[in-house]
């Protein structure tokens, strides 16, 4: 009962259940005037592999020649990658005067090496427009290693 006071309080109170549970970090997105629903579901699309899904959302970009969902998926989902996410945090999202949102996203990543976990951090560019992905980029075209 007094778990359930509490954690019934505090999703009133600032909106999220104690411990993260059942939170969402593409809530970031919410008070700037962005709709990040179609980047939440590329990114989630990539980290679970589903190419039908990623491609549905590619085939509304602009751009002349959208990443190739099979490679990013080999490289960078969950089941072919051989990685693991481990966090998924917008950095920002800022409104252009051309209408236009870029929006950044880290993806925090890991994967088993013979001498243990291996980590990277992957950070995504997306521009949009009404919510619509225009382009994709994967900042620097690869991972990078943390600071130690």
């Amino acid at each position: 009962l007094l778990v359930g006071s509490i954690s019934a309080t505090m999703k009133v109170t600032t909106g999220v259940f104690p411990f993260g549970i059942g939170s969402d970090p593409f809530n970031n997105f919410q008070g700037k005037n962005v709709n990040g629903d179609h980047i939440k579901n590329w990114l989630y699309a990539l980290r679970d592999g589903n190419t039908t899904q990623m491609s549905l959302i590619q085939q509304e970009m602009i751009m002349s020649q959208p990443p190739n969902v099979n490679t990013l998926i080999s490289q960078y989902s969950q089941a072919q990658g051989h990685v693991s996410w481990k966090a998924i945090t917008t950095i920002g999202a800022y409104n252009e005067s051309d209408t236009t949102t870029d929006s950044f996203v880290e993806v925090d990543i890991s994967s088993q090496g013979p001498g243990g976990n291996v980590t990277g951090i992957m950070i995504w560019h997306f521009t949009t427009l009404s919510g619509r992905i225009l382009t994709i980029e994967l900042v620097g075209g690869a991972p990078r290693a943390p600071l130690q």
